[in-house]
């Protein structure tokens, strides 16, 4: 080999061993820089997909919201006409009571008016009996249409009835063809994250604990500040109120026990859930069965039968019992039943009958002043519309106004509180949909 062949040798060696340790230098820098841009690229991506989704879910549950609130009014409207419908039925009965007796003093023992005018002795007693004869057609007449009467009237109320009940039925179908298409919209949400990369979905669930977190400490802050000023004031706080019984656990549809839950089945007449923009993972499975039509709700104070002491009691027997049934789905037929579905209102009516409190079935004033959970808070006394001054136990109603409540939750204390939403019951903060807050205050 000549030198001139050995020096090309020797410079092609030494070019390679450059690029090699070039190449080997650079790309390290390069390759992360690439690989930190595209997990951005995805995150970004990520974000606005969920939250494409989340709006799509906001949006569906704000027509299943509309469909439940219709359908407590619609019960409400089904109840008072039922209602009516029997005290028409009784005053029908009287009627044709009245009716039968008429005919029968008038008609016993085949005697008719002509023979009964006819059989007069003389002059005056003629006048007489065509004068009494004319009376008793007359009352006969008056007693015969307002039978009539009062059978048009019956059977307005059942058409009407009737009408009411498809309603219902209409009422029904739409809220669950929203609840499939948020189930569906949860499903394609789970779906579409289990797709992302590892890191991804490492720094997704990093960014909604820490929201949780900050959720939670603003509220806890919120709540020790007014009891700060309730304190320098001399009054009782409010939002600083611990429950007596487990209060303060964070976070959303966390799997609570169900354990001492009682089969005790609600009435079907419940409302819709909630404004709410929560829960961006998979929705549960579970279908909500056709409810019944009338409205149960109590109208009088006092004690449920036979509450559950398995939950201790008092207030803090209330959200031991709602605690027991958290993760348990929401129920878009509008039922309580324990373990399976709740509507929103269901599950605060079943935690205080567990408790020994029998209140109203129905959250919305359609139902009547005497009648709903919002009338009942509001003849309590106590109502607020500051989250900060509510106390464990204390009721708490979202919607346009004390006239139309959409949503009702349990206050448990320390800024928190449990409801049933469209993801199931959960724990989620006092704080959770602010803009359409209406107000709360305890209800017995």
């Amino acid at each position: 080999m000549t030198e001139k062949t050995r020096a090309v040798v020797r410079s092609g060696v030494a070019l390679s061993l450059s690029l090699t340790l070039a190449l080997s230098a650079v790309p390290t820098h390069a390759f992360a820089a690439d690989t930190a841009a595209q997990t951005q690229t995805e995150l970004d991506s990520a974000r606005a997909r969920l939250d494409e989704l989340q709006g799509q879910c906001a949006t569906a549950f704000s027509q299943l919201e509309d469909a439940q609130a219709s359908l407590e009014d619609t019960r409400a409207a089904m109840s008072e006409t039922q209602s009516q419908i029997d005290a028409k039925e009784q005053e029908l009965g009287v009627a044709r009571g009245t009716l039968s007796q008429t005919m029968a003093a008038n008609y016993k023992s085949g005697v008719d008016f002509l023979s009964f005018v006819l059989g007069s002795n003389d002059f005056q007693d003629l006048v007489s009996r065509v004068y009494y004869a004319n009376k008793v057609s007359a009352s006969q007449t008056d007693a015969i249409n307002a039978v009539r009467t009062i059978q048009g009237e019956l059977q307005g109320q059942k058409d009407r009835l009737q009408e009411e009940e498809s309603q219902q039925e209409e009422l029904l179908s739409q809220s669950e063809q929203s609840f499939s298409q948020i189930q569906s919209l949860q499903s394609q949400q789970q779906e579409y994250v289990n797709g992302l990369s590892e890191e991804v979905q490492r720094q997704l669930a990093a960014e909604r604990e820490a929201a949780e977190k900050a959720a939670a400490e603003k509220a806890a802050a919120r709540a020790a500040q007014q009891g700060e000023s309730d304190a320098g004031t001399g009054t009782q706080s409010g939002g600083q109120a611990q429950s007596d019984n487990q209060s303060g656990q964070g976070g959303s549809s966390d799997n609570g026990s169900s354990s001492n839950a009682s089969s005790d089945t609600g009435s079907n007449s419940g409302n819709g859930g909630s404004n709410s923009n929560s829960n961006s993972g998979g929705g549960g499975s579970n279908s909500n069965s056709n409810s019944n039509s009338n409205s149960n709700s109590n109208s009088g104070g006092g004690s449920a039968s036979q509450p559950d002491e398995s939950y201790g009691s008092g207030i803090s027997a209330v959200i031991a019992a709602a605690r027991s049934q958290l993760g348990v789905s929401y129920s878009w037929a509008g039922n309580a039943i324990a373990n399976q579905e709740f509507d929103c209102s269901g599950l605060v009516w079943w935690a205080y009958r567990q408790a020994g409190y029998s209140i109203p079935r129905g959250q919305r004033m359609s139902n009547g002043y005497n009648n709903s959970m919002i009338g009942w808070v509001l003849q309590r006394g106590g109502f607020t519309t500051n989250q900060a001054n509510l106390k464990a136990g204390d009721l708490m109603f979202w919607g346009g106004g004390t006239g139309s409540t959409t949503h009702v939750g349990l206050c448990i204390g320390n800024g928190q509180m449990i409801h049933s939403n469209y993801g199931g019951v959960e724990v989620t903060s006092v704080y959770y949909f602010a803009g359409s807050f209406v107000g709360g205050g305890p209800i017995v």
